[in-house]
């Protein structure tokens, strides 16, 4: 029999949209908290975005809602907004993502509600740190992996800055909001008061940057875009494999010298242990390509999982490149239980991402993501009730 969910009792009111928000309050709904999110009548802008018509949800909107509840307001209308301060008073989380000034001028502003609710806890997403001179300016993640540093150090060393693929100035401000939410909810049961969360964008961004920081510490430079190489580490690079598709590559990692040593054995060339041109690591790098042509050599002959296979007997670190589609079919997702069936109402049989957190006892609330207003009735009508 499982354990109760960690976060079984803990009511959570969502106001966020798109993703920053979502991701950080979906972590919460897996653990187990009750979300309830607020819409407007039209719904939350990302139902509307990829996949999403007249008969059903984006699929954005489906992958970051899961396991919540859908309340309608019109947060225009006075009647509405006390609804609102009603729910509020009954729950334990606020989260909001709004422009700056949006909820002070529909009369909801943070301050009034801190002094309103000291027990609730307020969790905020900005685009911009509350002090400085960008702190009233919009981002986005995009925006944001460009104020963060990411782009900098992403791309070819002849290339121009790159954005990275994954929202990681979205879903990474989301995870560092909910772990800021749980310090805010052990706080409160220490002191009982609540308080204030806030996450920036650029923020978070920043946090994910510290290792790639790293030689702007030692030599004083801004750190340079090295396309996929490691280059303390030669060979540590991205290598074409058979038969030469979009994704059939795999990374090879070469972290220490049994690293190297296993490679050379795994793909039959244990005359190059004793090459004196590969024998220190600094040597390796003064002349990364002399390595990589034997690597790339050996990789170009054979398939991409094949390969990962092979020289992950010995000891090498190394990753096929798997792309979106090879994701849900993954057998180590999928025996993982990170990769799992799913049934939605609109979208019918789908193999989504689930929680990626593991806890003995317990096994993450995945539920799927709810039609517009499909809680409204029986939200509001409990207001009057006990919890």
């Amino acid at each position: 029999m499982s354990d109760p969910r960690p976060l079984q009792g803990i009511r959570v009111i969502d106001l966020t949209q798109y993703e920053a928000g979502p991701s950080a309050t979906q972590i919460l709904a897996w653990l187990g908290a009750d979300v309830i999110k607020i819409e407007p009548p039209g719904g939350e802008p990302s139902r509307h975005l990829i996949g999403g018509d007249a008969t059903r949800d984006s699929i954005v909107f489906v992958l970051f809602n899961q396991s919540k509840r859908s309340v309608v307001l019109d947060l225009t209308q006075a009647a509405e907004r006390e609804r609102l301060r009603a729910l509020l008073r009954d729950a334990d989380v606020l989260a909001e993502n709004f422009a700056p000034a949006t909820l002070d001028r529909l009369g909801l502003g943070l301050d009034a509600l801190q002094r309103e609710l000291p027990r609730l806890v307020i969790a905020s997403v900005r685009g911009y740190g509350p002090d400085g001179p960008w702190s009233g300016y919009k981002s986005l993640d995009f925006v944001a992996q460009a104020t963060g540093g990411a782009m900098s150090v992403n791309g070819t060393p002849d290339g121009p800055p790159l954005r990275v693929g994954v929202t990681i100035a979205d879903s990474g401000t989301g995870l560092h909001l909910a772990v800021g939410i749980l310090a805010a909810l052990l706080r409160r049961a220490q002191t009982g008061r609540g308080g204030r969360v806030e996450v920036a964008l650029q923020d978070a961004v920043v946090n994910l940057m510290r290792n790639a920081m790293a030689p702007t510490y030692v030599a004083g430079t801004a750190a340079a875009r090295t396309g996929s190489a490691y280059v303390t580490a030669a060979p540590s690079d991205l290598y074409a494999c058979s038969p030469g598709g979009p994704n059939d590559y795999l990374y090879i990692l070469l972290a220490a010298k049994q690293h190297w040593e296993g490679l050379l054995r795994a793909i039959d060339r244990p005359d190059l242990l004793d090459d004196p041109r590969f024998a220190r690591q600094s040597l390796r790098n003064a002349d990364p390509e002399a390595s990589r042509a034997v690597v790339r050599e050996w990789t170009a002959r054979h398939d991409k999982l094949a390969a990962m296979e092979h020289l992950s007997r010995f000891g090498v670190p190394c990753g096929a490149v798997l792309d979106t589609a090879e994701l849900l079919a993954n057998a180590q997702l999928r025996a993982a239980g990170m990769i799992v069936d799913h049934h939605h109402p609109q979208w019918g049989a789908l193999r989504v991402p689930s929680c990626p957190i593991r806890m003995d006892g317990f096994t993450p609330r995945l539920e799927p993501a709810p039609a517009l207003g499909a809680d409204t009735e029986a939200v509001l009508a409990a207001l009057k009730e006990p919890r």
